[in-house]
């Protein structure tokens, strides 16, 4: 699958695990999953998905640890962290090109890495969150 990012630049849209040392690998899955798990709720986006994460500032760096990481495997994946102010939530948003949001959604569900109900619920509803 590709997608265009520039008129003369094409985008493969594929993961390379390879391309995250192999000394930081297990922590790159370990701190993935400990991201995904604390989601609180799911936007469904038009070029991807927005994630609601505790307002906590361990939380804030774990997801700057993973993007550091995520961003070698998945080059074709556009990461924004967004801050609420007066102590709020924070926003981990997943998007891009043709393609991107439905390879996103895909390893969400497939790797089950939401909460079981945001899980449940990925594929049919726009805002998800856990109650």
């Amino acid at each position: 699958m590709s997608t265009k990012l520039e008129p003369n630049m094409e985008v493969v849209i594929a993961c390379d695990p390879n391309a995250i040392p192999a000394d930081q690998r297990a922590q790159w899955v370990a701190t993935g999953m400990q991201v995904y798990a604390a989601a609180l709720e799911v936007q469904d986006l038009p070029d991807g998905f927005g994630i609601r994460l505790p307002s906590e500032s361990a939380m804030l760096i774990k997801v700057a640890e993973y993007i550091s990481n995520e961003r070698l495997c998945c080059p074709f994946v556009h990461f924004t962290v967004e801050v609420e102010p007066n102590g709020g939530s924070f926003w981990l948003r997943l998007t891009g090109g043709e393609g991107v949001k439905e390879y996103m959604g895909s390893i969400l569900r497939e790797n089950s890495l939401l909460p079981r109900l945001l899980q449940r619920r990925l594929a049919s509803d726009k805002t998800l969150s856990e109650s």
